[in-house]
């Protein structure tokens, strides 16, 4: 004997049941009566607020298909209803239009209805196409998957598409029929460059898109859940893979990655717009900081130093975001410096130095690792040179960094004649191999800055450590892993926020 009341003994041999209005391209899947999945009805301009429970035919996450209820609550094509649907013990509200209805070779009635949420949260069109959101790289699609609700060792696996502050769109097969808005789903979500983070989220709409020429389904969603690791995470793959246009609107949206140095490419100028681009830059940043006492172009940031250098520039998505001057000088050449003081006879001899200057960052892309990476590639490029000195000049307030890295002061000072009077610069120099092996580093940043260089030389035999040295980059390798906390914890100190130098 069947019975009405069990729907998982009922005929599914329905006529004219595709209900195409409902479930579009998507293929509804059977709810049998051991499905954790429960309907309750109403319609909306019934002065009755009571719900029906109507017993579910078949679901997919544009729509669903109930039975007629029984009793005098009874529904007919056109009626707009509130619907509430229980799926895995989470609760999902709707409302809509009841599109079609059908009748079964048994004389069931079958209610076909296309879900539209309802959210008191303001999700208007308008509001959406406000939201920041960024597409992630065709070539490197973060992945994540999460299990299905309502079903026991089953997953889902969706590809993130795009990132915003405010949530997720993803896509994934049109197999998974139980999608619907108003769900959370826990993700495990795994970046191109190894990082595993967990994101909950709430759906907020499903719909279908075509992917590679193939129907997908995609998911919108929103974060119920976010830690400050996956904030992290998800800053990295921006800076790194997606089309964000600078570190300072990640810092904005909450989601600043531990290092926008590994979005940018770093070479030695070629180019001519590349290079109006660093006089452009140098202009920016020392306005921007306050040193410049009167309005300047961009071409008065440059002088006949420039073509007797090599200046390196980083980039990032073809922007040039930090730059700075090298020079080898011969021994009967002046340095740069010596422009403005005259050079000790105790300090090392002008061909046993590298003079860097001019270095300047976007204000978009400090407070991070910037400054720390365009010196580490300097250091890493001249390493192998003769001349193991490297000097420049800084600002008064950025001299507790650099000694951090193991530069200390010669107690020369000098100004800029562009600059403002109380702008003065102080030279700091450096032993470039002593820097590298930790010699008068800070445990800290050496681990940050000079750890993996450090590494490399070594391994290409490029330095070779005395006994004393290797013994202090194993107790500095020791609490590399409380180092690595740490930089996820805090970030570099805000008054590394920019690179003031020399201008001269």
């Amino acid at each position: 004997m069947e019975s009405r009341g069990v729907i998982g003994f009922l005929p599914r041999d329905l006529k004219d049941s595709d209900f195409g209005q409902i479930h579009s391209e998507v293929r509804p899947t059977d709810i049998r009566s051991n499905d954790r999945i429960l309907a309750r009805i109403r319609r909306r301009s019934s002065e009755n607020l009571d719900y029906a429970q109507a017993r579910v035919w078949r679901l997919s996450p544009l729509g669903i298909e109930l039975l007629q209820p029984d009793g005098e609550t009874r529904f007919s094509q056109g009626d707009p209803v509130d619907l509430e649907i229980v799926l895995a013990g989470q609760r999902a509200t709707f409302q809509g239009l009841v599109v079609d209805l059908v009748e079964n070779n048994q004389g069931q009635e079958i209610v076909g209805i296309r879900l539209s949420r309802r959210d008191p949260v303001d999700t208007s069109s308008s509001n959406r196409r406000k939201a920041v959101r960024w597409l992630c790289s065709d070539e490197f699609f973060p992945t994540c998957m999460a299990p299905t609700p309502g079903r026991f060792d089953d997953f889902i696996y969706f590809q993130i598409r795009d990132i915003s502050p405010e949530g997720l769109q993803l896509v994934c097969s049109l197999r998974n029929k139980f999608l619907i808005p108003g769900m959370s789903l826990s993700l495990t979500a795994v970046f191109p460059f190894g990082s595993v983070v967990n994101i909950r989220i709430e759906l907020t709409r499903v719909g279908i898109t075509s992917v590679g020429g193939r129907d997908r389904l995609v998911v919108g969603s929103k974060y119920v859940e976010l830690s400050d690791h996956a904030k992290q995470a998800l800053g990295q793959y921006l800076i790194q893979f997606s089309n964000v246009d600078s570190l300072e609107t990640l810092r904005v949206a909450g989601m600043a990655p531990k290092s926008v140095a590994l979005g940018v490419d770093f070479y030695n100028l070629k180019k001519e717009e590349d290079y109006l681009e660093v006089l452009e830059l140098r202009r920016l940043a020392h306005t921007l900081d306050g040193n410049l006492k009167r309005e300047v172009t961009s071409l008065e940031m440059g002088d006949i130093n420039d073509a007797r250098a090599r200046i390196v520039i980083g980039k990032y998505r073809g922007k040039v975001v930090a730059t700075a001057r090298i020079r080898y000088n011969e021994l009967e050449q002046p340095m740069e410096h010596e422009a403005h003081v005259p050079w000790p006879r105790e300090l090392p001899r002008r061909d046993q130095i590298i003079e860097i200057s001019r270095v300047a960052t976007h204000p978009d892309f400090r407070r991070n690792d910037l400054l720390a990476a365009l010196i580490r590639h300097i250091c890493d490029n001249v390493v192998q040179s003769d001349r193991p000195w490297l000097i420049f000049s800084c600002l008064d307030k950025m001299i507790p960094f650099y000694e951090k890295l193991g530069f200390r002061q010669t107690g020369l000072r000098h100004t800029e004649p562009i600059w403002k009077e109380d702008r003065v610069l102080n030279v700091m120099i450096v032993n470039i191999l002593d820097m590298v092996v930790g010699r008068n580093v800070n445990p800290f940043y050496w681990n940050v800055v000079w750890r993996q260089v450090a590494n490399l030389l070594v391994e290409q035999s490029v330095i070779r450590p005395t006994g004393m040295d290797k013994v202090r980059m194993l107790v500095y390798k020791a609490i590399a892993p409380i180092v690595d906390l740490l930089y996820y914890i805090k970030k570099p100190r805000r008054n590394v926020r920019s690179n003031r130098r020399s201008a001269s």
